[in-house]
């Protein structure tokens, strides 16, 4: 049945994928239209996430073994990127890394919808117990990543990225479920795979330019480098640098617990050590040498952490004193605004989750 699910998958990537975009589009729009209709919303976003990286993985091995051609016939070519070049190698070097990596994203996927149910059905008091349960599982699977990776900076996602662009892809004829040996070449250490001569030659008509094929198949520093070179171990700075923003959000949430949402304590405690973890991180990072990070991946992840300073616009108490307001009356000015108007909706829909459930804004 599965094999038969799969097949199906990769014959018919561009339409699953056309429909898994409108099903996400779905859930954008969902809350706010009939009641309960933000626990429909979540948890078909939920479902999608886990369906969605099943589907890349098949669709990434179907494209490693040949069986994925372009509009124009010609096999679809991977590039391995950075992030699942890292990742994929510590995977393959530890069951206990892969294994950690899978129920970390899966907690990802799952929390709010978590959140969500048994906050409806049994009531605020377990809801933060639950809450507290999961954050206190992912900082496990968080330090037992740092520690398998050699110290090195714990990335948001851990899972693969998606490698094949499913829009792109042409119809998949019985004829071209194989590649030629001759039109590619894979190295046995390496993996990767590189067009052949006689490639080159049929696809210029015997005038390959190779000058011009030399510069585009070109590979940077980083796509030769060994995998765990991608992301730097951590001095003794940048490691309790870390470790600060991996407890950070328990921290955070056994002061609500304590002391309530609407105190200020827990949220200055929590932009304190999250702005500490950074200088300490960066600090590690660039000791010695210029004040840009050298890796794509550390470059990557300093980035995202930094767009997570925004979620503190959106947690009580400084939601409730100072963001609410002007919220509301963007949503106000958008609902008169003819293409502004799903904008001004969404927003209204969004406050309320946004007020009452902690993974909403949590950025963990």
């Amino acid at each position: 049945m599965l094999q038969k699910y799969a097949s199906f998958v990769v014959n018919n990537a561009a339409q699953v994928n056309s429909i898994e975009n409108g099903l996400r589009t779905l859930t954008y729009i969902l809350p706010g239209r009939f009641a309960d209709a933000e626990l429909a919303s979540e948890a078909i976003y939920t479902l999608l996430s886990f369906v969605g990286v099943y589907h890349d993985g098949l669709l990434s091995k179907a494209a490693k073994s040949g069986l994925l051609v372009d509009k124009q016939g010609q096999p679809v070519k991977i590039d391995s990127t950075p992030f699942n070049r890292y990742h994929g190698r510590l995977s393959r070097g530890s069951d206990v890394y892969r294994i950690a990596s899978l129920l970390l994203s899966g907690l990802q996927f799952s929390e709010k919808l978590v959140e969500m149910v048994v906050a409806k059905k049994f009531g605020d008091k377990l809801r933060w117990k639950v809450v507290s349960l999961i954050e206190i599982i992912k900082i496990v699977l968080r330090l037992n990543l740092l520690q398998l990776s050699g110290r090195r900076m714990v990335t948001g996602a851990v899972v693969p990225e998606r490698l094949v662009d499913p829009a792109a892809l042409g119809s998949v004829s019985r004829t071209a479920q194989a590649v030629d040996s001759d039109v590619l070449w894979r190295g046995e250490r390496s993996g990767l795979s590189f067009k052949s001569v006689k490639e080159i030659l049929q696809n210029t008509e015997g005038n390959a330019d190779l000058g011009s094929f030399i510069t585009s198949e070109a590979r940077d520093a980083e796509s030769v480098a060994p995998a765990e070179a991608l992301i730097r171990p951590f001095n003794s700075l940048g490691l309790a640098g870390e470790l600060l923003f991996i407890l950070r959000p328990l921290i955070y949430v056994l002061g609500i617990r304590k002391l309530g949402r609407g105190d200020w304590r827990p949220w200055a405690l929590s932009l304190l050590i999250e702005l500490a973890s950074r200088q300490m991180i960066r600090t590690d990072l660039h000791s010695g040498k210029d004040d840009v990070p050298e890796h794509t991946l550390e470059k990557e992840e300093l980035s995202r952490r930094k767009w997570l300073f925004l979620y503190y616009l959106l947690r009580s108490p400084f939601f409730d004193r100072f963001t609410e307001s002007r919220l509301t009356r963007l949503a106000e000015w958008c609902n008169n605004k003819p293409l502004l108007s799903l904008l001004g909706s969404l927003i209204q829909d969004y406050q309320p989750l946004w007020q009452q459930y902690y993974f909403y804004t949590a950025g963990s």
